[in-house]
């Protein structure tokens, strides 16, 4: 499941992202004899996109650099910085300089504080906020990268992005959970997690299950009101629903919720003391001359 959901995570944040392949014909040279060798050194990045939540202590960026002929000493990590309201980006900084030791193949990575991320990064004129709060959902820093040689500067293709999630976004714990087929009780899945994120300060997003059915790569959305902590759900995505010919709720189809109390459902609770956010959703499909399918689910939060 931890594996999974990491790559959950990155499935959900990494649109508009692109990776590096190693398969450019002009990354190597033959010699004579058959002997493979790497004319220039590339990265393998470990970590191509890395969660930003406000009042995490540091982050880790991580990659594997094969070395080649052009032996590379150290690698110098550049951040721009774009603010998701405003749409603006920073200037460039050198964000950490990251010495390579002996061997063809070797790790490198590096702890990264908000104080480390926001030392020298203006944007618009102004530096970034002291209270991490105050950064945007949906903003984020692109790293990239450049290798010292002792012939000069060369560029290593591949990036990394830290991308801003909302506090309340992350890894959530089942802890109720209900799946009427018909009117039946069907189903549950308690224990098992799911990855929460964030698509803007309101708007959250329920990725690769439907309930307790697998759904890789596809999710649907639902708003939290803040100030009245109720939700609204399902916000259907490209995806759709799971199955069926419409999706419903409990607001909008409370008669085929009869074995669930409405009243007290689709509600965030939030705990400041302990972080254990809880969010409470009704939601489900219904199949045309079949019936309707509802689910119920608590989640509360661990990380």
């Amino acid at each position: 499941m931890k594996s999974s959901l990491k790559f959950s995570i990155f499935s959900f944040l990494i649109l508009g992202f692109s990776f590096f392949s190693c398969g450019d014909e002009d990354l190597v040279s033959y010699k004579e004899g058959g002997v493979l060798k790497i004319a220039d050194a590339y990265l393998d990045v470990l970590t191509p996109v890395v969660s930003f939540q406000a009042g995490t202590p540091d982050y880790t960026i991580s990659m594997d650099i094969i070395n080649g002929e052009k032996r590379v000493n150290k690698v110098n990590v550049y951040s721009v910085y774009t603010d998701a309201v405003s749409g603006k980006t920073s200037n460039e900084v050198l964000l950490a300089a990251i010495d390579v030791p002996a061997g063809n193949k070797v790790n490198l990575s590096k702890k990264l504080t908000y104080a480390d991320l926001k030392n020298g990064v203006t944007v618009n004129g102004a530096g970034l906020p002291d209270d991490q709060n105050q950064l945007s959902v949906g903003s984020g820093w692109k790293l990239r990268f450049e290798g010292e040689t002792s012939l000069g500067i060369v560029p290593l293709v591949g990036n990394i992005n830290l991308a801003v999630l909302s506090r309340f976004a992350g890894i959530y714990k089942v802890v109720e959970s209900h799946y009427y087929r018909i009117g039946v009780l069907t189903a549950d899945w308690n224990g098992q997690e799911r990855f929460i994120g964030s698509v803007d300060d309101n708007t959250f997003s329920y990725n690769d299950y439907w309930g307790n059915f697998a759904w890789a790569g596809c999710s649907f959305r639902f708003k939290i009101d803040f100030a009245t902590n109720k939700i609204e759900v399902p916000i259907l995505t490209s995806c759709g629903t799971f199955a069926g010919n419409r999706a419903i709720s409990c607001p909008t189809d409370e008669a085929l919720f009869a074995e669930f109390d409405c009243k007290t459902f689709d509600v965030f609770e939030p705990n400041e003391a302990t972080g254990k956010h809880r969010i409470k959703l009704t939601y489900g499909y219904f199949t045309d001359g079949s019936g309707p399918r509802a689910f119920y689910e608590v989640l509360e939060k661990v990380q």
